[in-house]
């Protein structure tokens, strides 16, 4: 996911309340391509249900990692 997309995501995913972040990470991938790593409080499942098949959701540590499907 682009950059931009990573931030309006995150932006939503805090105002539906699936995620209270601590510590957030956008990292860059390969070309266009970043990974959003959000550390603090979620709700995995709930975030799993809202992205769908739109992006990919896994929990790495204390992390929650997501990107693009």
């Amino acid at each position: 996911m682009k950059r931009e997309e990573s931030i309006a995501l995150l932006k939503e995913l805090g105002a539906n309340q699936l995620v209270s972040p601590t510590v957030v990470s956008i990292e860059h991938g390969l070309p266009d391509a970043y990974l959003l790593k959000i550390k603090g409080d979620y709700d995995l499942s709930a975030m799993k249900i809202f992205l769908k098949d739109k992006f990919s959701v896994e929990e790495n540590k204390d992390y929650v990692v997501i990107s693009k499907a």
